[in-house]
């Protein structure tokens, strides 16, 4: 995911906050970091579904148009761990 053009003219953002954490899922068109300009400030919606696997700039870094800021990984790339074994010996599991 790359950093959007919001204006002709601009030529940077801040990423003034991250809505998702890595690991979290994601939705296409869902709000996914607010970004700010001169002009304007914005939620920034993610382009795909999937999982936000990594976040490449942090809150307040101030980063020019077309920078990928963000990967997210395709829906069937996401990993859940696995089940967690519940009883012991005796236990009637």
């Amino acid at each position: 995911m790359t950093l959007p053009r919001l204006a002709d003219e601009q030529e940077e953002g801040i990423v003034s906050r991250w809505l998702k954490r890595p690991g979290d899922r994601v939705a296409r068109g869902e709000p996914l970091v607010e970004i700010e300009t001169d002009k304007v400030n914005s939620e920034i919606e993610s382009p795909f579904d999937g999982v936000l696997a990594e976040v490449l700039v942090e809150e307040g870094t101030t980063v020019p148009v077309g920078r990928v800021i963000a990967r997210i990984d395709p829906p069937h790339e996401i990993r859940t761990p696995p089940p967690r074994f519940r009883g012991g010996p005796g236990d009637g599991d």
